[in-house]
């Protein structure tokens, strides 16, 4: 029905005016014809078809015959020909959905739209059409259908030819009903009305029937719940229901046959009103059914409100009129002016990150906070799926996908994780994602709403890490202390014994520098509390992570050898540089190694993987150990936290403290450490993630200096219950020219103090049994001769202001804090010596 102008030259407009002005003079023949047809109503249903086709230029014209849930091909012309009879099912069909509706519908292109039956579209070769409902007595009967097999190829106009031949149709309809009800009157009456001419009897049942079929056309009219107006051309109220008289306070017999406009139209507006209707009418301009205008209305009480009008032009008895269904939309443009309203609040939050998305999961609204949190820009976010914002480890097990799929279940998911922002850093995102049903309760959308978490993160972990740090670094000062004394004595003594063999000074020196080195890291880790402060200072630099990946794998071989189990190492090759302390992300890494092997069977594998992941450096530690359970996933880097408790397994000791110093380090670093396990016996994986950097650059690092002294000989008991330590003690005691002799529990300290009594005792504090405090109470109640004084030194990895107290104020001589330097034992012996 389209008419394509050509506008080149003044010559060709006028030629498309006239073509324009034929065209428009054909259609209205062409209707007028079939207004005035008297042929059965299945012929001219069929007439109806081919003149449409012919005249609109289009590939068919169908009418679909509503019977129950079903859409009967009752006529049709062009390739839908071949198709009747043929029935459809109404559900799922434009055909349907304009039932429902009783509105006329376009369709634009059927590949893309979801309210068509895309099987019967490519059966009659459909791509585009246009449907309108045949309402007879207020209920659909019938749909006239226009298809093309161009895209996009119906506009409003095509909506108003359908909508006039409907109107034909159910006239039609009307008069097949009444010519039927005639024909059976007759055949009733025949013997008792011979004295009629079949002639007259027609006539005078006909206008009995055209009667009622007026009387009920006005009861639909009056029983509408759409106000019902219409007017001639010079603008006089013709028909006025009762849905007009409750919107506009007005009754029919008071506006029928009056100016319209001077009821409906405030008094501002009728000069444009009347100047419009008279454009109209000498022009055409803009001649459209069901033409939709929003415009101020007047009730009879003087107020006003915002109207919608749908006019359709009509004929009826040869004259024209103007049907008007009027809304009253004021509550609707509230709820337009509420929703924009919401949306600039929703653009004006900036400590969220709201976004909508439809149901597949692509961005369609992104406001300002979302901006600010993800470093998108609407136009970047918009039309982009969702899991742009998930981590590249979540895409594998499809993650975005999964919350989608439970939030439209469950109505709602809230979680809070690692999300991802445009530069490629992460930060820690609580997130809800909530689904928006439609009128089925199906989701046809979803909100998503994110905030960063990272600082209040950090803060409850720091404030969970406080309650407990005291305790801590006692416990920690001694573990970590009490392996480092002996390997401190074994220097001295090297320092102690003289050589000239450059091999043996040198091996001595980097034994002694490495120790200091682990000596400093022990002091650091005992400042845990300023690790989850944040006080902690990194010595950064850019480092190769195949280096920090070798000195880890080379100081874990001795453990994993020990238990038969094999490293493999998967690296792409590439160098792969971050910023960062280097003996910080060795310790991270090889505790994670440690991990690992603690919790795996002898002779199984452990896997370390190395690699790039967007901006950022993957390092994955898998095992095929016991693996972690679902409850502990989310509490194994917690401090002090184990997942069985202590005793359990003989073989996995600790303080559970190596995965949260992990953590500490990685995001000193700027990156992150996550936990995954596939449930018992499936082993585990670690994942250490590092932000990206540029080139290499070189380090240094420091030595540390030895000394020594000497003294008188005294007699010296050394109490330890780590062998190592008490041996390596006792050597170097009798090195720097003393006598010494070692006792390993309290009980056998006591035996040696009662057999010979020394003049020193070197004893430790955290000993099974008796305790070095027992020891020295039953010390301190045999030694009460005046003058013979025995020193006893507390010998333990606890350094703090609280135990150098609780040590002098169970009568400790002196406090030595493992590893034991060689200046300080010497000063304790000096002690011993001006004592005695």
């Amino acid at each position: 029905m389209r008419t394509q102008y050509e506008a080149s030259t003044p010559d060709r407009k006028i030629k498309a005016e006239h073509t324009r002005q034929a065209h428009f003079q054909r259609w209205f023949a062409t209707f007028a014809s079939l207004a005035h047809c008297r042929l059965p109503l299945s012929a001219y249903l069929q007439k109806v078809t081919d003149t449409l086709r012919e005249v609109a230029g289009v590939a068919s014209a169908v009418v679909e015959w509503i019977e129950g849930d079903e859409l009967l091909y009752r006529a049709a012309s062009g390739a839908a020909a071949a198709h009747i009879g043929v029935r459809l099912p109404t559900s799922g069909s434009l055909s349907g959905l304009c039932i429902t509706r009783q509105q006329a519908l376009i369709c634009r292109h059927a590949a893309t739209d979801h309210r068509v039956d895309r099987a019967a579209c490519e059966a009659v070769g459909a791509v585009s059409m246009v449907v309108a409902p045949v309402v007879y007595e207020g209920r659909s009967v019938a749909v006239l259908k226009l298809i093309s097999g161009e895209v996009d190829y119906f506009g409003q106009s095509d909506i108003s030819i359908l909508n006039a031949f409907c109107a034909c149709i159910a006239e039609t309809i009307a008069r097949e009903e009444i010519a039927q009800e005639n024909r059976k009157l007759l055949k009733e009456n025949a013997n008792v009305a011979a004295d009629l001419t079949v002639e007259s009897s027609l006539r005078i049942e006909y206008e009995k029937k055209l009667a009622d079929a007026m009387r009920r056309r006005q009861t639909v009219l009056d029983n509408a719940h759409v106000a019902f107006v219409s007017m001639d051309e010079a603008g006089m109220t013709v028909d006025w229901n009762e849905a007009a008289t409750l919107l506009f306070g007005w009754k029919p017999h008071e506006v029928t046959g009056k100016d319209l406009a001077s009821f409906i139209v405030p008094e501002r507006f009728r000069d444009a009103h009347r100047a419009g209707l008279t454009r109209y009418l000498a022009t055409g301009e803009a001649r459209m059914i069901n033409k939709r205008v929003e415009l101020p209305s007047l009730r009879r009480d003087g107020s006003e409100f915002t109207a919608e009008l749908t006019i359709s032009e009509v004929w009826y008895e040869g004259q024209r009129q103007f049907a008007c269904f009027v809304h009253d939309i004021t509550d609707r443009r509230a709820a337009t002016e509420a929703n924009e309203r919401l949306r600039l609040l929703i653009d004006s939050v900036s400590d969220y990150a709201i976004c909508m998305l439809d149901q597949n999961g692509y961005v369609r609204s992104w406001n300002d906070g979302a901006h600010a949190i993800y470093g998108f820009t609407s136009a970047e976010a918009i039309g982009r799926h969702v899991a742009l914002f998930y981590t590249s480890d979540e895409h594998g097990r499809d993650r975005p996908g999964e919350d989608l799929v439970l939030a439209a279940q469950r109505g709602r998911v809230e979680h809070e994780d690692w999300h991802v922002r445009k530069d490629g850093s992460e930060f820690w995102a609580h997130v809800i994602l909530s689904a928006l049903p439609n009128a089925n309760g199906d989701a046809q959308g979803f909100v998503k709403i994110t905030r960063d978490m990272t600082a209040r993160r950090r803060l409850e972990e720091l404030e969970a890490s406080s309650r407990r740090m005291n305790e801590f670094l006692a416990l920690l000062g001694h573990e970590l202390r009490n392996p480092l004394a002996p390997i401190r004595n074994a220097v001295s003594i090297l320092k102690l014994k003289a050589s000239d063999d450059a091999d043996v000074i040198r091996s001595r020196q980097i034994v002694d520098r490495q120790l200091a080195h682990l000596t400093k890291l022990v002091d650091d880790l005992l400042e845990a509390g300023r690790v989850s402060s944040g006080k902690i200072r990194l010595t950064t630099e850019t480092v190769d992570i195949a280096d920090v990946v070798n000195l880890s794998v080379e100081a874990s071989e001795p453990v994993c050898d020990a238990r038969g189990q094999r490293i493999i190492v998967q690296a792409g090759g590439q160098p792969l540089y971050v910023n960062g302390d280097p003996t910080r992300l060795v310790q991270a890494l090889n505790n994670l190694l440690n991990n690992a092997s603690k919790f795996s069977p002898h002779d199984s594998t452990i896997t370390l993987e190395v690699g790039p992941r967007g901006g950022s450096v993957l390092v994955r530690v898998t095992d095929e150990g016991r693996g972690i359970s679902p409850d502990a996933l989310g509490i194994v880097f917690d401090l002090f936290v184990q997942e069985h408790p202590p005793g359990a397994h003989p073989d996995e000791g600790g303080l559970g403290i190596g995965l949260t110093l992990v953590r500490a380090i990685a995001e000193l670093h700027g990156g992150h450490v996550e936990a995954k396990s596939g449930g018992v016996g499936r082993g585990s994986a670690f994942s250490l993630w590092l932000p990206l950097a540029g080139p290499p650059a070189s380090g240094a690092t420091a030595g540390a200096t030895p000394s020594a002294s000497a003294s008188r000989q005294l007699d010296v008991l050394v109490v330890d219950d780590n062998r190592d330590s008490a041996d390596s003690m006792t050597l170097l005691v009798d090195m720097l020219g003393h006598s010494a002799r070692a006792a390993y529990d309290g009980a056998g300290a006591l035996d040696s103090f009662d057999a010979a009594r020394p003049q020193v005792v070197l004893l430790d504090l955290s000993m099974p049994g008796m305790t070095g405090f027992d020891v020295i109470r039953r010390m301190r109640d045999e030694d009460d001769k005046p003058g013979k004084r025995v020193i006893v030194a507390a010998m333990t990895g606890l350094g703090s202001d609280e135990d150098i107290a609780r040590t002098r104020a169970a009568g400790f001589d002196a406090h030595l804090v493992k590893p034991v330097d060689l200046p300080e034992l010497e000063r304790v012996l000096a002690l011993a010596g001006r004592v005695r």
